[in-house]
């Protein structure tokens, strides 16, 4: 009688293969359900992280401003062999004996960390020299522009995620809505779940839809708001109406 008790429960304490196929078909769910729902989770965090580094190095060509006439800092400017990183410039020295400062090492000192720069969705580490690679972009068209003459700072571009493509844009320190412009230019980078990270003129920041930041026609360079393609509105302060 106690061996077919016994019996009995050992019976009763095993799974059939039925059910473990079941349990199994229940954790495959739960992962192709959860897993997406995680890897949106860490990329939501890493867009925030880099939009607060990018917000911190607006503000800093903001503090820059104010202490050189209310001017925007230049995309590219000279000055001497040490860039204000610490990192000699490789770019030079022209007939003046004066070497090529980029955007980014001019502001470094209202920045002082080279971590601010870094964006870690992007698949690029800059590192404070002349070529160093960059995840963000400065729009060119903010480039020495006096505050005075941006009529909309919460409107206007300041910089923005920016792809990098070593083979076109060896810096990639420059933004553009519009492939092909100049050197040294990139498109905004939408590697934050289909959007990428700006910062405006006026210092707020936030995630934005590539496509509405797009332009089908390169811009000239004129000075008056109708000879800019469509699109410039919120990329030149001159071509704001």
């Amino acid at each position: 009688m106690f061996g077919n008790k016994t019996g009995l429960q050992s019976k009763g304490q095993g799974f059939t293969l039925i059910e473990i196929l079941v349990v199994i078909a229940i954790i495959a769910i739960l992962a192709a359900i959860l897993f997406p729902v995680f890897a949106r989770a860490r990329e939501n965090a890493r867009r925030a992280s880099c939009l607060s580094n990018i917000k911190n190095l607006g503000l800093a060509v903001m503090m820059y401003s104010q202490d050189y006439d209310e001017r925007m800092p230049r995309t590219t400017t000279y000055g001497p062999l040490l860039l204000e990183t610490g990192k000699n410039s490789s770019n030079g020295p022209d007939a003046s004996g004066q070497y090529l400062h980029l955007w980014q090492h001019v502001i470094y000192p209202y920045v002082k960390s080279p971590q601010a720069y870094l964006c870690p969705s992007a698949s690029v580490t800059w590192d404070g020299s002349y070529t160093g690679k960059m995840a963000f972009g400065y729009n060119l068209g903010m480039s020495g522009v006096a505050l005075a003459a941006i009529s909309s700072p919460s409107e206007m571009i300041l910089m923005g995620d920016t792809v990098y493509n070593a083979s076109t844009s060896p810096n990639s320190y420059i933004i553009t809505p519009y492939s092909g412009d100049l050197p040294n230019q990139s498109l905004p980078d939408a590697r934050h779940l289909d959007t990428f990270n700006m910062v405006f003129v006026d210092g707020h920041a936030k995630p934005q839809k590539l496509s509405n930041w797009l332009v089908s026609a390169a811009w000239n360079g004129a000075t008056t708001p109708a000879s800019c393609p469509a699109g410039y509105t919120n990329w030149r302060p001159s071509c704001h109406s």
